[in-house]
């Protein structure tokens, strides 16, 4: 169809808009999403003179069409939307700005833009959306369809362009979808999950999704929480007592209309700032957190709740097919981790873990009296729980890369699964299961964002809770979008001319299933009632809610009020700060004004009159200053208010004075009622007045003194001051001005006062002349009111912590000590040993950054309190500043000079001893560390007194470097093991052999344990030989485990570690200085050793 001429100047015509056939190829384009389709409507504009149209107009638009009975319409840019060098083109709804802004109306609409030859439909550019068309967003599309310079060449053999004869067309395909949720495609702008969905979010301390998505699955779970609430708590300290924290979350995620915060869990687990910013793996944390409940519900009718929902049965076995002879073992589980990696779904992953081994060969097994069989070895369930938590082990080792990563591979979970054909014995009752939860991460290895897909009830309503936010979900959303793999659109076919989002693997992937068995659903999800909470857990979170209620409807009626603020003179009586008080300033004590809150309408006769009351006056006695913020961050008396301001509001004085602060404050003196008023004019001021007693090191409140004129001399005060202050007439006094806290300056009294550049409101710190009685001051640091201010502001809180060890049982007490930021390192210590009555020269102190390096603060001699707490995140977190510290056995100037290594031996029969820890000076060679480890270690009596030893330096459960006998071991990693190892002659080289390192490890390299070794190869020696010397000197001597033992030669690098097989003969490979050989301790947990790399695991202290 051709399009008609344009009418000058640009506005473009059309033949009138009619239903064109449908274009298949867009939509093809468009995405299947398994939602019901409303309608599909496709719209063909043709627009000619376009040389002309994209010269002379910035927008033009389509004649409007109608679909879903609405009405549309395309916007076009010619020259480009924000950018002149492509075109611009989108779907416009003409009824959306007219509608109620509401948030009700919308419509859901994927849709595909396309310009196309006028002449061949095939010759064509396009791009694809979905967008939730409301009054806020009425349009959307493309500003990048295609470059302009595009348009007029040809696309391909054809020859033909998307501009031709001076004509285009632009053609739009929509697919309205029906919006099931009420929520499809929503941008949650002022979105309220408790009106949208009934139910409420968790808060995100910063990164602690995991644990939110874990909370919310066992809330929802009826018999887990009615056995939470059960838990005695009645006699527990809040802030310590983890079943109380639970217990508050769930009440509040029952009856709360906000995300409910997780701080007081968190506090209870003994967490602080830092724990919340460490993300952790969400099954680690349920195994960790349900494992300290269950021991919190002992002796209590909740005792056994965990194991009765979440426990089952599985028993390993190795059963010999030849004789009467079975080994078996039953150990109970919480949860079942499945192998995403080669398996297509559940039940793939069900038969690869009870998957049958068969021992033969050289892995026969050990069988007691029968000797050596053929068996089978396998695991089987022998029960499973009601609540049923599957692990889908996404993180996995990469042998190839020599690292964790994620497994993104696609894998599917059904709604309903039966799991008869895993069990035992057939069990009387099927086991089918219907699922309950999805938790899922997005993201790789380093980090990422859990989120949870949870069915409250077995129905068909499923919901997303994403920390705060609780949206209605589509099965597709629980199903599809979380299988991993590619996503739907990326399996769809796509045409070389249609813009799509590129395909790739998906990084959010269900990482943790939670299945409901049938039978049980029904005990499981019994309501809860209010006698299933406790009367006074009720009564105190009701207390709690009330509390909560009210605050939240001051919060939201605030707009109406001002915050009034008054200071009386009794308070400034009592003040003996900065200022005339402190009113928000955390590093001192905060002032105990009088705080009102009254409607903005309130005048200020009518605040006159409150406050009258409050002193026992009458109001017209009252006289009332305006207190303003000045941008030295002091605040002082500015203006005094008049009987003509009597009628003002509140909120007009506010504006009128103080518009920069939210809160209106106010200074209210007494006033004798035959006081005259003091005539205000350019040239007077008022000074506000302190005393300050070096003697005592008190300061008090001396009043004002109205100054007539700045001219006068402030000398002309002096016996007015004294009068004060009861001294007498003629006291040599001492004036200065405070200017900030960090400021306070003398005073030339022969100055003037407008010399002195005073002003209204300024406060005079005076005192008697110090030079006078030098031998009555006690205390030199406050001699004058300038010291007593630099006092008090260096003074600070300082909380000390034990620094954090796992291995001492007695870490020592946490103490809050008032100290000045200019104290030296030494006097900073000398405090906290009295504090915690410890011997100050065995004190080191850390910051929260230094704990991480584990390097203490270097202690110089111009090291102040002031420095020590300028570095340190955690600082920065809290209001009272904390540093760490650390008692140790000996001095720290002797420490400075030694250093901790820790020492373990081990014999001719790879027996061990230790760990032990040695103290040596940093400048120790090996002789140095072995003389001390005979001194401190009896070793044991078949290794004689004489026999050569040798040492070597462990890291990760590798041998990092042997140390002849001289060498210096300065350069040892604090976190390294030394090893110590008796030297014989199985360990000397004849010609042709050679040496190798030896480590052993557990299912993969990563999985590195115990204390290697170096172990000799002899030349022309098949390793069937060589691994019964192998097995001797690692100290695998039980056969059933040595026959379970496989190796590997293990290359640097990214290279693929190779199995040894019989045949090899091992001293004939070149073997480089980080080759290996890995004993792989197939099904036996290894012993751990001090490990460099090791992460930081989940530790609840509660």
């Amino acid at each position: 169809m051709l399009a008609q001429p344009l009418a000058p100047p640009a506005t473009p015509t059309a033949t009138p808009p009619s239903p064109a056939p449908r274009v298949t190829v867009l939509g093809d384009m468009l995405p299947e999403i398994g939602l019901e389709v409303e309608e599909e409507f496709t719209f063909r504009w043709p627009v000619d003179r376009w040389a002309h149209l994209a010269r002379t107009t910035k927008k033009v638009y389509s004649p409007e069409f109608t679909c879903n009975g609405a009405k549309w319409r395309i916007l076009l840019f010619p020259s480009g939307n924000q950018q002149a060098d492509t075109l611009s083109v989108f779907l416009d709804s003409v009824d959306a700005p007219n509608m109620p802004k509401d948030g009700a109306w919308h419509i859901c609409v994927q849709f595909a833009l396309a310009i196309v030859n006028h002449r061949d439909d095939s010759v064509y550019r396009s791009s694809t959306a979905q967008h939730r068309f409301n009054p806020y967003e009425a349009d959307w599309g493309f500003n990048h369809l295609v470059k302009l310079n595009q348009l007029t060449i040809p696309l391909d053999a054809s020859g033909r362009a998307l501009v031709e004869d001076d004509q285009a067309v632009f053609i739009v395909h929509m697919r309205v979808m029906k919006d099931v949720t009420g929520y499809l495609w929503h941008n949650f702008v002022n979105y309220d999950s408790k009106k949208a969905t009934g139910l409420i979010g968790l808060k995100n301390q910063g990164a602690t999704c995991y644990m939110n998505s874990l909370l919310q699955a066992l809330f929802f779970i009826p018999y887990f929480r009615r056995a939470t609430y059960s838990i005695p708590t009645d006699q527990d300290e809040p802030t310590k007592s983890i079943p109380f924290a639970l217990q508050r979350i769930f009440y509040q995620l029952q009856l709360s209309d906000i995300p409910v915060g997780t701080t007081e869990l968190t506090k209870s687990f003994g967490w602080d700032a830092m724990d919340s910013f460490m993300q952790h793996d969400v099954q680690e944390f349920n195994r960790v957190l349900q494992d300290n409940l269950e021991n919190k519900m002992m002796g209590t009718k909740a005792e056994g709740a965990i194991s009765s929902l979440f426990v089952g049965k599985y028993k390993s076995y190795i059963k010999c097919l030849d004789v009467e002879f079975e080994s078996s073992r039953v150990e109970d589980f919480y949860d079942v981790q499945l192998n995403v990696k080669g398996n297509k779904n559940i039940s793939d992953s069900f038969r690869d873990y009870i998957s049958v081994e068969t021992l033969d060969g050289e892995n026969k097994y050990h069988a007691n009296e029968y000797g050596l069989q053929v068996a089978k070895k396998g695991v089987v369930f022998t029960s499973l729980p009601p609540v049923l938590f599957l692990q889908l082990k996404r993180f996995e080792y990469d042998m190839e890369r020599d690292r964790m990563v994620k497994i993104n591979d696609r894998y599917e979970y059904a709604e309903e699964i039966n799991l008869d054909q895993f069990l035992e014995q057939k069990p009387v009752t099927p086991q089918n299961y219907w699922l309950y939860g999805v938790l899922v991460h997005s993201g790789d290895l380093t980090g990422g964002h859990y989120c949870a897909f949870l069915r409250p009830e077995k129905n068909e309503k499923w919901f997303k809770f994403d920390d705060d936010r609780v949206t209605p979900c589509l099965k597709r959303e629980v199903f599809e979008d979380n299988f991993g793999g590619e996503p739907l659109l990326a399996r769809t076919s796509q045409q070389a001319n249609v813009t799509v989002p590129r395909a790739g693997k998906r990084f959010t992937n269900a990482y943790m299933l939670i299945y409901i068995r049938n039978e049980d659903t029904e005990s499981i999800f019994a309501p809860i009632s209010n006698a299933d909470v406790q009367e006074h857990l009720r009564i105190r979170f009701e207390e709690e809610r009330v509390e909560y209620e009210k605050k939240r409807k001051e919060r939201e009626e605030q707009h109406l009020y001002v915050n009034t603020k008054v200071l009386l003179e009794d308070h400034v009586l009592r003040h003996r700060g900065f200022d005339l008080c402190n009113f928000d300033h955390k590093a001192y004590p905060i002032s105990p004004v009088l705080q009102l809150r009254l409607k903005k309408e309130t005048t200020l006769r009518e605040l006159k009159e409150t406050v009258a009351k409050e002193v026992c006056s009458l109001s017209s006695q009252l006289r009332v200053w305006t207190l303003v913020g000045r941008q030295n961050k002091t605040v002082r008396p500015d203006s005094v208010l008049t009987l003509a301001d009597d009628l003002f509001s509140l909120e007009e004085i506010r504006e009128r004075f103080t518009k920069a602060s939210p809160e209106l404050r106010v200074f209210v003196e007494v006033v004798d009622a035959n006081a005259k008023e003091e005539p205000k004019t350019d040239k007077s001021l008022t000074i506000f007045l302190k005393y300050y007693d070096p003697v005592t090191t008190l300061i008090r409140y001396a009043g004002k003194i109205f100054i007539p004129n700045k001219s006068q001399k402030i000398s002309e005060i002096l016996p007015e001051l004294c009068s004060r202050v009861s001294l007498p007439p003629n006291t040599p006094l001492s004036l200065f001005e405070e200017i900030k806290p960090d400021m306070v300056e003398p005073l030339k009294v022969r100055q003037s006062f407008g010399s002195a550049e005073l002003g209204d409101g300024d406060i005079i710190c005076f005192q008697k002349d110090v030079s006078n009685f030098k031998s009555q001051v006690v205390d030199s640091s406050g001699a004058t009111v300038k010291l007593y201010f630099d006092e008090m502001h260096n003074r600070t809180a300082i909380l000390f912590k034990p620094r954090p060890d796992e291995n001492n049982a007695n870490p020592g007490p946490e103490v809050e000590i008032m100290l000045h930021k200019k104290m030296s390192y030494d006097e900073v210590v000398i405090k906290l040993a009295e504090g915690i009555h410890a011997n100050q020269s065995k004190i080191r102190l850390f910051t929260s950054s230094g704990l991480l390096s584990k390097n203490h603060i270097n202690k110089t001699s111009t090291t102040t309190l002031q420095d020590m707490l300028n570095s340190g995140f955690y600082n920065q977190l809290v209001v009272t500043s904390v540093l760490f510290y650390e008692v140790m056995e000996v001095d720290v100037t002797e420490f400075e000079t030694k250093k901790y290594v820790s020492v373990s031996f081990i014999d001719r029969n790879s027996n061990e001893l230790g760990p032990f820890d040695l103290f040596v000076a940093k400048s120790a060679h090996t002789g140095d560390v072995i003389k001390a480890f005979r001194s401190k270690v009896e070793l044991p009596a078949h290794v004689p007194a004489k026999a050569e030893l040798r040492l070597y330096e462990v890291i990760s459960c590798k041998i990092h470097k042997f140390y002849a006998k001289g060498d210096d071991i300065g350069a040892v990693n604090s976190n390294s093991l030394l090893v110590i190892e008796e030297l014989i002659a199985e360990d000397k080289l004849s010609k042709g052999d050679a040496h190798v390192h030896v480590f052993h490890f557990n299912s993969h390299p990563s999985r590195s344990h115990g204390i290697p070794f170096k172990f000799a190869l002899r030349k022309g020696e098949a390793f069937s030989s060589t691994k019964e010397r192998l097995l001797s000197k690692a100290g695998l001597l039980d056969v059933k485990e040595a026959s379970k033992a496989k190796f590997f030669i293990i290359p640097s690098g990214f290279a693929k570690p190779i199995e040894v097989v019989d045949e090899d003969i091992l001293a004939d490979k070149t073997f480089g200085p980080y080759d290996y050989i890995g004993i792989d301790h197939v099904g036996r947990p290894g012993k751990a050793v001090k490990d460099v790399n090791a992460g930081k695991a989940i530790k609840i202290f509660g």
